[in-house]
């Protein structure tokens, strides 16, 4: 009995399942969820706005070939004028405002730019086409970057035409020619008799005793700046060639020393030092004026001062040289006189052209 009832329930059970998926959901917790349905990503452009066929309204003249229409910018189809960087371009401008200044425009649209606030086509004001006024006056030029094959495009195209073929006969506008040169009538200037200010000639006259001493001080002030000038070159001159003459005496001292050393030892064998007897006359005189007046070295001509430099920074090495003759050969010290005799006799030569 038991077995019995347990199997009914159980029958009942797969009923009520099967008839309500939803509820079996619900009962079975351990069912794992559907997955999930990928959606992919949505790159569909958005609508533009429909052109419209047709503007009406006030415009406000943005250039000689634009109008603005509320919030469109409208081109005259056709026609280009002047830009507003170069010239005639503003007076453009001011031509076709002064057509649209105040009246209802109409305007027929025939494209569209990179959106729908970018708008070309034909305006007229009752009858009259605006563009087609604009040419008959000069202030823009047929342009049709492409020709439609229409009646009605093949019908305007002809009147714009004959618009600006009229403007160019007339030479207005852009089409204004400049006059040739035999028009221009170029009027002689008057001739205009040359007239003295008295009052100004009766100031320089007063005035002229004391330009005249200003003019003689300042000559006399010259004079004397020249007279000084020389007086300075002259001093400096003869400074100059006393130093030249102090040094190159101080130079011949120096030579001659050298030159009695070096004859002193020609009989002396020579790769063997000199002997301790002979050692008391081998000194130089030393070079007292060139080291008080090395600054002034600079002051003399160049080749000169070279050679003296020169002379000198040799003499310094033979000097010590001298003093250590008995631990040299002979031979050798004679070398070093006969380098300070040769370098004693370039400044001697140099300075003699300059004394002469």
């Amino acid at each position: 009995m038991n077995i019995n009832i347990r199997l009914a329930t159980t029958a009942l059970f797969c009923l009520i399942l099967a008839a309500d998926p939803a509820l079996a959901k619900q009962k079975n917790p351990l069912q794992p969820p559907p997955p999930a349905v990928p959606v992919g990503d949505v790159d569909a452009v958005p609508l533009d706005a429909p052109t419209p066929p047709m503007l009406e309204g006030t415009g406000q003249a943005i250039d000689g070939d634009e109008i603005a229409i509320g919030d469109v910018i409208f081109r005259l189809d056709g026609i280009a004028a002047p830009l507003m960087t170069v010239p005639l371009g503003p007076e453009a401008r001011v031509a076709l405002q002064a057509l649209i200044d105040g009246q209802r425009l109409t305007c027929d649209v025939l494209d569209r730019g990179a959106d729908a606030q970018h708008l070309s086509g034909v305006c007229r004001i009752d009858d009259d086409d605006v563009a087609e006024a604009m040419l008959a006056g000069g202030m823009a030029a047929v342009y049709r970057p492409s020709i439609r094959s229409d009646a009605t495009s093949r019908e305007r195209a002809a009147r714009y035409d004959a618009a600006e073929t009229e403007a160019r006969g007339r030479n207005l506008g852009l089409w204004t020619k400049p006059p040739e040169a035999e028009e221009i009538a170029i009027e002689p200037a008057p001739t205009v008799e040359p007239t003295m200010d008295r009052d100004l000639l009766r100031g320089w006259l007063i005035q002229a005793p004391f330009l005249i001493f200003l003019t003689l001080a300042g000559l006399i002030a010259l004079f004397v700046a020249s007279n000084r000038k020389r007086s300075r070159d002259d001093q400096l001159e003869a400074e100059t060639q006393a130093l030249l003459a102090a040094l190159l005496g101080e130079v011949l001292a120096i030579r001659a020393a050298a030159q009695a050393a070096f004859d002193s030892t020609a009989s002396l064998i020579q790769d063997l030092p000199i002997p301790t007897g002979q050692l008391a006359g081998l000194a130089l005189p030393p070079a007292t004026v060139f080291e008080a007046n090395a600054a002034r070295i600079s002051s003399l001509p160049r080749e000169v001062s070279v050679d003296l430099v020169q002379f000198h920074a040799r003499h310094k090495v033979v000097s010590p040289i001298l003093l250590q003759a008995s631990a040299l050969r002979c031979e050798q010290l004679r070398a070093f006189l006969e380098a300070l005799i040769q370098a004693a006799d370039e400044p001697m030569v140099r300075a003699e052209k300059l004394l002469d």
